[in-house]
């Protein structure tokens, strides 16, 4: 692995492990032995380095959520899965995003192309299970709109929700109660197997 890399790969378990606020460069380069300016070879702040670790974090979730032609669409709870999976790779964004957006306009600009391109993904996503017999058919355009908007609020936001006042590390557990919540939103628009599945998932006790 390649130094700039390590850089992005040491940052974001310090991120999660401590919060953006408490980790310097300073922090990053001693973690991984390097000198500072060795960092700053490859980033100019600490700014640069959060922006590059959500560019990685948005190519993983448009991979995740990306058909490709011929390709069936993904098991809506093997999604709903492995979408909270990323989120809790990448928590700090989750827990720490209305601050680091204020911080730092540049990242603010991306996360709203961000945001816009999942939903988009998202919408498409319905319309194949759709054809797949798994989804109910939505009518009106608005509702499929307000469906996957409450979905996406829902998800990214779930973390820095439920871990508000706690005074103790976050918990694994939030992010498996994440999952059933969403499942939970969507199952009433399911129907056939699929809502088998969905009613056999959220039958099961809580990890």
């Amino acid at each position: 692995m390649k130094t700039k890399e390590k850089i992005v790969m040491t940052s974001i378990d310090l991120f999660n492990r401590h919060g953006v606020v408490a980790v310097t460069t300073n922090h990053i380069a001693k973690e991984l032995s390097i000198s500072p300016g060795n960092l700053y070879f490859h980033f100019a702040n600490k700014e640069e380095i959060i922006r590059q670790i959500f560019r990685l974090m948005s190519r993983e979730t448009y991979d995740l959520w990306k058909t490709r032609t011929g390709q069936r669409p993904k098991h809506p709870l093997d999604l709903i899965e492995k979408n909270f999976e990323l989120f809790w790779r990448y928590r700090f964004f989750h827990r720490e995003m209305y601050y680091l957006r204020r911080k730092d306009a540049q990242l603010s600009k991306m996360w709203k192309a961000h945001i816009a391109k999942c939903l988009k993904l998202m919408t498409l996503m319905y319309k194949r299970w759709l054809k797949q017999g798994w989804m109910t058919p939505i009518g009106a355009v608005d509702e499929i709109s307000f469906l996957v908007n409450v979905m996406l609020a829902t998800a990214s936001t779930f973390l820095h929700f439920f871990e508000s006042g706690e005074r103790v590390a976050p918990a694994r557990k939030n992010i498996e109660l994440g999952k059933r919540y969403v499942a939970r939103l969507l199952v009433h628009y399911t129907q056939g197997q699929m809502r088998n599945d969905f009613d056999e998932f959220l039958r099961l006790p809580s990890s």
